[in-house]
C-alpha cells in the first residue's frame, strides 16, 4: 500500500497492512505514552499472519510525537508481538517514521524473525511493563 494511500489513525486488519517504521503508541502509568515501532514483518512462513517485531522508541509524553520529534530517538528494546496488539480498545498505528535509530533494516530481531528463529513473544497485555522497564533502565541522555 502506498504512504498516500494510508489514513491514521488505522486499526490493520491484517499483518498485511503494516509497513516498517509504522508507529503506535501504549498507554503508561501515570497518563503518558509509550511508542512502538514496526521493525520487521514476514510475508510467508510460521508466524508470517501473525506476528511482527516491534521496538520500544526512547518516547514518554503525555502526547503522540508530530513533525521531528522522533528525530534520533533510539529504540531501547525489540520483541515479536502477537497480531492482538491491534484492535478496538487496543493499539492504532498513528503515523509511520523513518527517523528512529538504528534504521530498521540494521534489526537484528527482524532479521532472525523472517528467518523463522522462535523467540519470546510479548503479548498486548506485557507491552506496558515491558515499555517501562526499557524506559527505565535506558542511558541517561
Amino acid at each position: 500500500m502506498s504512504p498516500a494511500a494510508r489514513r491514521f489513525p488505522l486499526v490493520p486488519a491484517t499483518t498485511g497492512e503494516l509497513e516498517l517504521g509504522d508507529l503506535f503508541a501504549v498507554p503508561l502509568k501515570g497518563g503518558n505514552l509509550s511508542v512502538f515501532q514496526v521493525r520487521g514483518l514476514k510475508t510467508s512462513g510460521s508466524g508470517a499472519y501473525t506476528h511482527f517485531v516491534a521496538g520500544v522508541v526512547d518516547w514518554r509524553a503525555p502526547s503522540l510525537p508530530v513533525g521531528f520529534d522522533l528525530r534520533g530517538r533510539r529504540v531501547l528494546v525489540e520483541g515479536v508481538l502477537r497480531f492482538e496488539t491491534f484492535g478496538p480498545d487496543r493499539a492504532q498505528v498513528f503515523g509511520n517514521s523513518d527517523l528512529v535509530v538504528p534504521p530498521v533494516a540494521w534489526s537484528d530481531l527482524a532479521k532472525a524473525f523472517a528467518a523463522g528463529t522462535n523467540d519470546e513473544v510479548w503479548s498486548w497485555k506485557s507491552l506496558r511493563r515491558r515499555a517501562e522497564l526499557a524506559l527505565k533502565s535506558k542511558p541517561a541522555s
